[in-house]
């Protein structure tokens, strides 16, 4: 059985443990958050961002392999040092500074971006993998790379405007430099490839549907008013 048909998060039999509700219950979330940013209280919605996060972090995770626990770790640990990097001398994304609506601060950055990366890498390789298919060629192994890290990068073209209106993170200049989109995609490409043969990071069907539902909620964000 591969962990992406488990009977439930955790390996829970009963049906609040079901992928079904688990998915569904982050959707109204999500789309509960959406209509309370722009019919109720903005700063009051977004104040909760950490919360949000964590128990999507903790459904995604619900239905990956345990034995991978170490990879989840390490890719965490591994891209919020980059974050401190680029904090501390604004390489490679560029110069910026974290609020604090991602939670509290180590280095002047939230840990949490580590999970916000470990989440999203999980959901582009598994819809990389889904399109690209299961051929362990170098030419499907680099494609699914590249379709990984683009996928990235288009979400976080989407997810930038909304992030600094938000006060996740606030850029010198209120300039988006390009080379953070750069960064992005070389930095998710080569831990998709790192992790190619990882079956529960590139066939987790949870983070790739939280991967979709994320999108639409910063696309709704992006489009409609905000009240506050």
């Amino acid at each position: 059985m591969t962990p992406s048909s488990k009977p439930g998060a955790f390996g829970i039999q009963k049906w609040w443990g079901s992928m079904a509700f688990c998915l569904g219950l982050l959707a109204f979330l999500h789309l509960a958050g959406l209509a309370g940013v722009v019919l109720y209280d903005a700063n009051i919605i977004l104040n909760l961002t950490v919360i949000n996060l964590l128990f999507s972090a903790v459904v995604v995770l619900g239905f990956g392999n345990p034995e991978d626990a170490w990879r989840w770790a390490l890719t965490a640990y591994v891209t919020y040092s980059v974050e401190v990097i680029g904090v501390q001398t604004g390489f490679p994304f560029g110069s910026y500074t974290y609020g604090w609506r991602l939670g509290p601060h180590i280095y002047d950055t939230p840990p949490m971006i580590g999970i916000l990366w470990l989440m999203t890498l999980m959901g582009a390789m598994y819809w990389s993998h889904k399109w690209v298919g299961d051929k362990d060629t170098p030419k499907a192994r680099l494609t699914k790379a590249a379709v990984t890290a683009t996928l990235m990068v288009a979400l976080d073209i989407i997810l930038e405007p909304v992030a600094t209106q938000a006060g996740f993170w606030t850029w010198e200049g209120d300039h988006i430099p390009i080379k953070n989109y750069i960064a992005w995609w070389v930095i998710a490409f080569g831990l998709a490839l790192a992790w190619r043969k990882v079956h529960s990071l590139r066939t987790n069907r949870a983070a790739g549907l939280l991967f979709l539902i994320q999108a639409a909620f910063f696309i709704g964000l992006l489009l409609l008013p905000w009240k506050s």
